[in-house]
């Protein structure tokens, strides 16, 4: 190509990517990115332009290099590292977070607002964070898109007044049925995270529970219509639930299932949430008596 560049000591400074990044880059780049990289990541993004401008710690002053298939690597592998640092990759299958509270709604992807790992057997892992006004949401679960969703979150009001907040997960399922067995459950607790010695969780007007799970949009079950409280010592807790229902018939199955969480919160204080949305096709009703009441197992098949 030319001029080309030095491979051995290239001296170029990798602006976009920190050192500590270097742990998720494939072998094959990691030779090139630790001597060669351009200023910014503006190749990564045009990689038709074969020319870019570098700093050499070898030379005194800035010149036009051709890109050689050194920098071609290590393009590449700021490109990488530029996008597993933000977490911008829509990966894994279909699996929308919606948070709501305080006049604002944060929604997206799961994989865009937080993360998305598969764990092998059709098992992905997601967990991350999003925030309104009124109080922020952190979430990890599991989720199969066959579908089910097991998993936690916490939501927590920093307003200064009684909140309402909703949060739901939407999955994409991958299978279809005419007839499905379900079953589900929830846990969880109310944290007086303000120290004053109360807190209290109500049931929305018009909901008909803090759990609603969906079938192709469509309500199949409500759990926890019971108001719970706290009062006592500072930073106290108090137990929500536990409570389950199924296995019992749905309807057909065809394009998602969701878990919807429906509440108002006391201000300065905070709830967790243990949940499970199941479903399967009617002819698995032995294998989904098996998982009835325990949050998080699921036949595999």
């Amino acid at each position: 190509m030319g001029r080309g560049v030095n491979e051995k000591k290239c001296g170029f400074v990798l602006l976009a990517a920190p050192q500590n990044r270097m742990d998720g880059v494939p072998e094959t780049f990691r030779p090139h990115l630790e001597g060669c990289v351009t200023e910014g990541l503006a190749l990564a993004r045009r990689p038709t332009v074969m020319v870019v401008r570098v700093r050499r710690y070898s030379a005194r002053r800035e010149r036009e290099v051709m890109l050689s298939k050194n920098c071609i690597y290590g393009a590449l592998g700021a490109l990488l590292i530029s996008t597993s640092a933000h977490a911008g990759l829509n990966f894994g299958p279909g699996f929308e977070v919606t948070f709501a509270g305080g006049n604002q709604t944060v929604s997206g992807q799961a994989s865009s607002l937080g993360s998305m790992t598969y764990l092998g057997n059709n098992i992905y892992h997601t967990n991350g964070f999003a925030a309104v006004s009124a109080g922020y949401l952190q979430w990890d679960a599991l989720i199969d898109p066959d579908p089910f969703i097991s998993g936690t979150f916490s939501i927590t009001n920093i307003a200064a007044i009684t909140q309402t907040f909703t949060v739901t997960f939407t999955l994409d399922s991958t299978v279809q049925f005419d007839t499905s067995l379900m079953n589900g459950a929830f846990s969880g607790t109310l944290n007086d995270a303000n120290g004053d010695g109360s807190a209290a969780i109500g049931r929305v007007t018009g909901s008909a529970g803090f759990y609603s799970a969906f079938i192709d949009g469509n309500l199949v079950q409500s759990l926890g219509s019971s108001a719970y409280n706290y009062s006592g010592a500072a930073f106290g807790s108090a137990q929500i639930g536990p409570e389950s229902f199924g296995p019992i018939t749905g309807p057909a199955l065809q394009t998602s299932i969701r878990l919807q969480f429906d509440f108002t919160l006391s201000a300065g204080d905070s709830v967790s949430f243990s949940s499970l949305f199941n479903v399967v096709p009617a002819p698995g009703a032995v294998a989904l008596l098996g998982a009835a009441g325990c949050i998080g197992s699921r036949r595999r098949r």
